[in-house]
């Protein structure tokens, strides 16, 4: 197991300097820079500027001392905000974008995983093809669609939930809706399918012909082997979750993560966009690896591979 888990960690290296680089290339030859404004600035403070922050080197003398700084903990100075460093602003908003992944993860686990287990133990009933419905649609409409729907629904109709901002309960109800719904959809279909392809597999004919109980042979030895597509969707759906939530806190005015990154975009923050997408990237890597980890503990062959 060990080794297994070393090989996967030799691959964050390579992959995040790979993802930082092409970042860095495609903010800098995009047209545009972060001191350009509605008001033309002087010539001399615009050299002043570029001299301080060192824009008046090439890009590839100025990645290299990003990626070198990058490696010490340091994703340098934002251009907008100033006084603040760019790895205080992505802590300072990061726990609220990960409380907010967490919790939508948690929902799309318990609904999705509950719902193909229904649909596979109770086929053509009402419940199942209620479920196969919603799960449809839940995959099919997105955040910037249920997020507004549900405002209007919950929050302006019945006025059972605040609608903006990620302070109390029934601030949050809303947007972990939005974002689980659709992760849950594709769990549900995930967890449904592969029963039903373990259910036909010889071991579990087997195990209904020495008579065990038809629930043992459902929760113990199939659902173990089902949920093996579920673990391999969990590493990039979480981390999805987490990066992908920008259209809803967007939506429901969270001050995460998400938004900072739309706020960095349209003030041109080089710096605060690099370091975001390098959290970003992070995020994908790390939740890829512990994906991979729970996927060999789950299967022994996997490990071995």
């Amino acid at each position: 197991m060990l080794l297994f888990l070393l090989k996967r960690i030799f691959f964050v290296i390579p992959t995040f300097i790979g993802v930082t680089f092409l970042t860095f290339v495609i903010i800098h030859f995009i047209p545009g820079g972060p001191f350009d404004g509605e008001r033309e600035m002087p010539a001399e403070i615009r050299q002043k500027l570029n001299e301080h922050y060192g824009l008046d080197r090439s890009w590839i003398v100025q990645y290299g001392h990003y990626i070198r700084n990058a490696f010490n903990g340091n994703l340098g100075p934002s251009y907008k905000y100033t006084d603040w460093d760019v790895i205080e602003l992505v802590q300072s908003k990061a726990h609220v974008s990960f409380e907010l992944g967490v919790y939508s993860m948690l929902f799309a686990l318990l609904v999705g995983i509950t719902a193909g287990i229904i649909c596979t133990r109770f086929p053509g009933t009402r419940i199942a093809l209620l479920l196969n419905i919603f799960s449809t649609l839940g995959m099919c409409l997105p955040a910037f669609v249920v997020g507004p729907f549900l405002i209007y629904i919950f929050g302006v109709k019945c006025r059972m939930f605040d609608v903006v901002g990620w302070e109390h309960w029934d601030q949050k109800i809303l947007p972990i809706l939005t974002i689980g719904i659709l992760y849950a959809s594709y769990i549900a279909r995930l967890t449904r399918g592969a029963l039903d392809k373990v259910l036909d597999q010889p071991y579990i004919m087997a195990a209904r012909a020495r008579g065990l109980n038809e629930w043992r042979i459902f929760f113990v030895h199939a659902l173990r082997n089902a949920l093996l597509p579920v673990v391999a969707y969990m590493g990039p759906a979480f981390a999805g979750v987490i990066s992908g939530a920008i259209v809803t806190e967007t939506v429901f005015q969270i001050p995460g993560l998400g938004r900072l990154f739309i706020q960095a975009i349209g003030s041109r923050d080089h710096m605060l966009i690099l370091g975001i997408v390098n959290f970003y990237a992070l995020a994908v890597i790390i939740c890829n690896i512990m994906a991979d980890c729970i996927q060999a503990w789950l299967n022994p062959k996997i490990r071995l591979q």
